[in-house]
């Protein structure tokens, strides 16, 4: 199982780099919820840091009608 420990104000190091995990988040242009739902979800700092926005498997069959029929897509 993956360290899932969330503080923004963990030091993190990316590329060599430490700072507060907030800082980095900050930089970024990501909402500090954001980064701490990723890394809830399972993703490392790097991933929960990366600043474009991760595919949403979960929601891709809520287009096809799926859903509400109880079915896979």
């Amino acid at each position: 199982m993956r360290d899932a420990i969330c503080a923004a104000a963990m030091p993190v190091t990316l590329n060599g780099q430490t700072k507060l995990a907030s800082q980095w988040a900050a930089e970024r242009g990501l909402k500090w919820q954001t980064v701490k739902m990723r890394r809830m979800r399972g993703g490392n700092w790097a991933e929960a840091l990366h600043p474009e926005l991760r595919p949403r498997k979960w929601m891709d069959c809520w287009g096809c009608g799926a859903q509400r029929q109880a079915m896979p897509c």
